[in-house]
């Protein structure tokens, strides 16, 4: 694995949260900063596409 690979894996590890049941998760609003957005309405006007392009392709 390349450096920048697991720099960018480790921010990802640091930002996931688990549940109870073991299951993993992120939050949109860690995973924007991460991702370089320094808006949320940016972001979340990503995410929105992504929902619209998902419901789309069934």
């Amino acid at each position: 694995m390349s450096d920048l690979i697991a720099k960018e894996y480790k921010c990802f590890e640091d930002i996931k949260k688990v549940r109870t049941n073991s299951s993993e998760f992120w939050c949109a609003r860690d995973l924007a900063v991460v991702l370089g957005y320094t808006k949320w309405e940016n972001f979340h006007k990503v995410i929105k596409r992504a929902m619209i392009a998902c419901k789309n392709s069934g």
